[in-house]
């Protein structure tokens, strides 16, 4: 089935750009193009060079789960995603079931929101300095492992079907610091069983893939095709093909690649991508999570287009730090700017017939006589 009606088409033919708050949420909605938010997105920043947080000198700003949603709602958006450690008591402590029920029952329904999936963190705690699932610890890799089982636990909890796992602390800084082998096969057994366990539920397992940093030489799925690789191998000792990808758009930026490769590459494959996250970087650079559609258009375009031609119907997902900017407006104008470049993207894949005969003549100028009228409108 197409990824959009006649009526959407025709709908988004009729509007022109650029859409404002309230014409880019009633297109995004016409169009059924799903946007949430990471719930860090909503929170306060810190780095190296403020290390209390950017936000830290405002009283009123709370950083709690909570202010995040009423955050997240004011940008425009009503749906967020989650840690797992969101609802753990301590940082990988026992579920914090009370907070979780709260959230569920209470403020997450009374904004009008919805959680759409669940991350996890295996990083932050200084124990998984090491690494997570790679740990040389056979005892912290079991730790990790619970993690996931825990995240497991709060997905069914909160009838979530994606889980994503972004191993942050696996992989190396230095030359001769790991068995690659050995630590892929690690990752791939923890994932494994998340898979079996998560499939028991519908609950789809993605993993996100990323070059570098925190780890500064390389993660243990460094790019998309190295994911691919791993979970198709998780699928293939599990039967199906519940485990799939994240893939971040700045990642592949990092990569030196573009998110449009990675999801015709997963295609090529026959592994699903079950989230997309969007933000911005410059290319090869680090991961700056930038507001989306302020580095490239045309490239952000294709990448949207490339999404609706393999028929995607999940969740965009903004994963940025505007660390030092307001959280709200930072997201509302990411929203915006998705909602435009979609249009774009949209309109593109009206002319989708007009787009392959281009490709077939095989020029530069070919393809751009289809694209520019409506990249440059």
């Amino acid at each position: 089935m197409a990824r959009f009606t006649q009526d959407q088409l025709d709908h988004a033919a009729s509007l022109a750009g650029p859409l404002d708050r309230a014409g880019a949420i009633e297109f995004l909605r016409a169009l059924d193009i799903k946007m949430s938010v990471g719930h860090w997105s909503a929170g306060d920043f810190m780095d190296r060079f403020a290390p209390v947080g950017y936000h830290s000198d405002d009283p009123g700003f709370g950083s709690d789960f909570e202010s995040q949603c009423r955050r997240t709602k004011a940008a425009g958006i009503d749906a967020i995603e989650i840690h797992q450690s969101v609802f753990e008591k301590t940082l990988n402590g026992d579920i914090d079931w009370a907070g979780l029920e709260r959230a569920r029952d209470g403020y997450v329904p009374e904004l009008g929101m919805r959680i759409t999936a669940c991350n996890f963190n295996t990083w932050t705690n200084p124990r998984f300095r090491l690494g997570g699932p790679c740990n040389p610890d056979p005892a912290i890799r079991r730790e990790a492992l619970d993690e996931l089982m825990k995240g497991i636990e709060i997905c069914k909890a909160l009838e979530l079907d994606i889980m994503s796992i972004w191993p942050g602390s696996d992989g190396a800084d230095y030359h001769f610091q790991i068995d690659y082998l050995e630590s892929l096969g690690w990752f791939t057994e923890a994932v494994e069983a998340a898979n079996r366990e998560a499939s028991k539920h519908g609950i789809r397992v993605a993993i996100e893939p990323k070059p570098y940093e925190p780890r500064e030489l390389y993660m243990i799925v460094p790019t998309a095709a190295s994911a691919i690789l791993v979970a198709a191998e998780v699928n293939r000792r599990s039967g199906g093909t519940n485990c799939g990808l994240t893939v971040d758009y700045g990642h592949q930026k990092m990569e030196a690649t573009t998110a449009s490769t990675a999801c015709d590459l997963a295609e090529y494959a026959g592994v699903p991508i079950h989230k997309y996250d969007v933000n911005d970087a410059r290319q090869g650079r680090n991961d700056q999570d930038l507001i989306f559609g302020t580095v490239s258009i045309p490239e952000a375009a294709e990448y949207l287009y490339t999404t609706f031609v393999r028929n995607y119907r999940g969740w965009y997902s903004q994963d940025q730090f505007t660390y030092r900017d307001d959280p709200t407006r930072a997201m509302e104008r990411s929203m915006v700017n998705f909602a435009n470049i979609a249009l774009k993207a949209v309109k593109v894949y009206a002319l989708a017939d007009e787009l392959a005969a281009a490709r077939r003549a095989g020029t530069g100028p070919d393809v751009l006589d289809v694209v520019s009228p409506v990249l440059l409108a």
